[in-house]
């Protein structure tokens, strides 16, 4: 074997040259050092420690904390010609003998474990008799699991700790692809890697493009997004539950997309072949818990898509990692929701370790405000990993590619910040926005803060809106967050400046088209206007302001007036599809702006309106069977019968038996005659015919009770379906 790492680079992996920062951790670890790399999904980093063991003498440890993604490890290693095993809970015991046999005769180059196995005192002295006296180096992969504050916390790993002390002179090798400075060097600090060769590689995923939209009718936006990929590409879809993934999964095959689900609940032959069927581009999506994916090599997956809110940012880095792993543009799609927060926290708070709540509550809330802000994604999630993003825009997102619009809100700002002073900055943002939009709340009138002067200033827009308000106010340093589990806003120095009546403030607002309004309200672009009627427009529009004492772009933003002057809208209706303009506007406005368009045209013919756009109903979303119907059909796809399924979910057998003839129904490959004994459809059938199916009773006691009600209900399926 050569020493020189290109040479082998060449002759063993088939590449001319390393890619960025492989080369400096290659030559780390073959000149013994102790080695840290940083590197985002699809970096590379299996090369890193691969090409060291092919050349060191002995046999390097792989830890690493998922089967399948050992396995895919050592069928590309062995592919290469590489000496590659892995012993798991799943090998034979000839397996394993076989494979420690190669491993104490110096026939291996490769060796992965589980974090568990090595945990074992027996397995470590079996590491020791190698003819080495142990293993060349130790490989950590997915080392962010060591730390607390990763986003993938595994006690398991906490073992990895003593290495250094087991074996002191054997090198470490750590590898993560999410860390923030933090995590980094939590990782270093457990592992006591001494000295490492650190390489922090650049998080920037250029070809992805990350968007995120409020989450509204969550299937029908999903369908949507679907569709406007290149037909039969590779997408994930995530979920954070069993029955959320079985629900999707069921909606979108119902709805014309082959999708499979795919979550730990599953046999492992199952998802193993599910794996294996999206890896060869047999199904083209998957919905699946965020454990998939951890071990799947799969280069050209065009699209992940969040349904939920992730827990972490870095979960969601590495989540949406597995897009365009083959440097192909490919897309990130979240569908934001606040109410996410209240489930995720539910769970968060079941924890009896006070600094683990609070740690994971801190980590969900920088996962909000990354999600809830509009500032270019690319930023954000650069600068959370401590990375400065240096270009004004990276034309990668969905703030930076327009989809957003800056519209001035001074007055707005400086409403919820007298609302945070003089409350103290005491309360959370939800309590901020009730007093804002004059809710009538206990809380409220418990403080009696419906007597302040900020009472109910906001009440002409939904509670949303002033939220986005509280968001922006956050993202710009006019307020921030105080400490502690139940953190509330709080003045800045600009804050109150800009309060004070100092400056101005800007925020951005979503122009896109959600599906509850599409067609029904807003347009993506605004066509060609009249410049008379937009000035005369401009005038009642400040008239309107002096009379209520509030900026002019409170009453209309200029968007709203190019769009009244290009479409001169009729009636209350098309009034209503105007950008901004809602139910409050409506009943406060119309009159009057429709009074100064009838005086205007009447002595301006020429003015021609632009028709209004077709207003195009959303495509409606076949739903799906509801998770206890799945839960029913899982079982009977183990071979389970009704009363055992009734006995194993608690629910009588009746329940269970109108689950299979609903099933059956839906399309489902339900073999309702598996749930009979031998001889029993005949008999009843014939018993049936003589007492008829209106009544069952008859047929029962006729049948000296041998033949069950929830028999008879599944003969009678039978008979109405033939």
């Amino acid at each position: 074997m050569s020493k020189d790492p290109s040479e082998v680079l060449e002759s063993v992996f088939g590449y001319t040259s390393f890619r960025a920062n492989q080369e400096e951790l290659v030559r780390g670890l073959l000149a013994g050092r102790d080695v840290f790399g940083i590197m985002p999904t699809g970096g590379g980093k299996s090369l890193c420690y691969q090409l060291p063991a092919v050349m060191l003498e002995g046999c390097a440890v792989v830890v690493s904390p998922l089967i399948a993604l050992m396995k895919d490890q050592v069928d590309g290693a062995r592919a290469l010609g590489i000496r590659a095993a892995c012993i798991t809970s799943h090998a034979s015991p000839e397996e394993k003998r076989e494979i420690a046999d190669s491993y104490r005769a110096g026939e291996l180059d490769l060796l992965y474990v589980a974090p568990e196995r090595l945990s074992m005192e027996s397995f470590q002295d079996f590491l020791r008799s190698h003819p080495n006296g142990g293993p060349s180096f130790f490989a950590i992969d997915e080392a962010h699991c060591i730390s607390e504050w990763g986003h993938d916390f595994r006690p398991d790993y906490l073992f990895l700790a003593e290495l250094k002390g087991r074996f002191p002179t054997t090198p470490l090798v750590a590898f993560t692809a999410t860390a923030t400075p933090r995590v980094a060097e939590d990782i270093g600090r457990r592992l006591q890697l001494q000295n490492p060769v650190t390489v922090r590689a650049s998080f920037d995923r250029k070809n992805l493009f990350y968007e995120i939209r409020s989450r509204t009718n969550g299937d029908q936006q999903l369908l949507e997004f679907i569709a406007d990929q290149p037909e039969g590409c590779s997408g994930v879809i995530y979920r954070t539950s069993r029955k959320s993934v079985e629900e999707t999964a069921d909606m979108l095959r119902r709805n014309g997309v082959p999708a499979q689900a795919y979550h730990a609940g599953l046999a492992a032959e199952m998802r193993t072949q599910i794996q294996d069927d999206f890896i060869k581009d047999r199904i083209p999506v998957i919905v699946a818990t965020v454990a998939f994916g951890m071990g799947i090599d799969k280069p050209d997956v065009r699209y992940v898509v969040h349904y939920d809110l992730p827990k972490t940012v870095e979960g969601y880095y590495q989540e949406t990692g597995r897009a365009g792993r083959d440097g192909d543009a490919s897309r990130c799609l979240l569908l934001y929701s606040p109410g996410d927060i209240a489930k995720i926290g539910y769970l968060i708070d079941q924890s009896e370790d006070e600094d683990d709540r609070n740690r994971n509550w801190t980590l969900l809330r920088q996962m909000d405000s990354f999600a809830s802000t509009p500032v270019c994604r690319r930023v954000a999630l650069l600068g959370y990993f401590g990375e400065e993003y240096v270009a004004e825009k990276c034309d990668a997102c969905d703030v930076c590619a327009g989809s957003f619009e800056e519209v001035e809100a001074t007055y707005e700002g400086r409403v919820v910040l007298s609302a945070v002073a003089r409350t103290g900055s005491r309360f959370g943002a939800v309590h901020v926005c009730d007093i804002v939009t004059g809710a009538n709340t206990e809380r409220i009138r418990q403080f009696k803060h419906h007597e302040l002067k900020t009472y109910g200033l906001g009440k002409n827009r939904p509670k949303k809106y002033w939220r986005r308000v509280v968001d922006a106010l956050l993202a710009g340093g006019y307020l921030r967050t105080s400490e502690g589990q139940f953190p509330v806003p709080q003045l800045t120095e600009a804050g109150g400046l800009l309060m004070k009546g100092q400056g101005t403030f800007v925020m951005r607002e979503d122009l896109r088209i959600e599906p509850e309004k599409a067609g029904a309200k807003r347009f993506t672009s605004d066509p060609p206007y009249d410049v008379g009627v937009f000035q005369v427009l401009k005038s009642l529009r400040t008239q309107i302001a002096e009379e209520e004492g509030v900026p002019p772009y409170v009453v209309f933003g200029d968007r709203t007036l190019r769009q009244i002057a290009a479409y001169l809208p009729q009636n209350e209706a098309e009034f209503s599809r105007m950008h901004g303009v809602g139910r409050a506007k409506v009943e406060k406005y119309y009159d009057r702006v429709a009074g100064e368009l009838a005086c205007y045209l009447s002595t301006h013919s020429d003015v021609q309106s632009t028709p209004l756009p077709v207003r195009e109903a959303a495509p409606k979303v076949v739903k799906g069977l509801g998770g206890t119907y799945l839960e029913t059909l899982a079982l009977v796809q183990q071979g389970l019968k009704y009363p055992e399924i009734a006995q194993r979910r608690g629910l009588s057998e009746s329940t269970i038996l109108g689950h299979l003839v609903r099933l059956k129904e839906n399309g489902e490959k339900i073999d309702l005659r598996q749930h009979l004994a031998p001889g029993v459809e005949e008999r009843a059938i014939t018993l049936l015919h003589e007492h008829g199916t209106e009544s069952l009773k008859p047929a029962f006691e006729a049948s000296g009770e041998q033949i069950s009600y929830g028999e008879l209900k599944i003969v009678v399926a039978l008979m109405q379906e033939e």
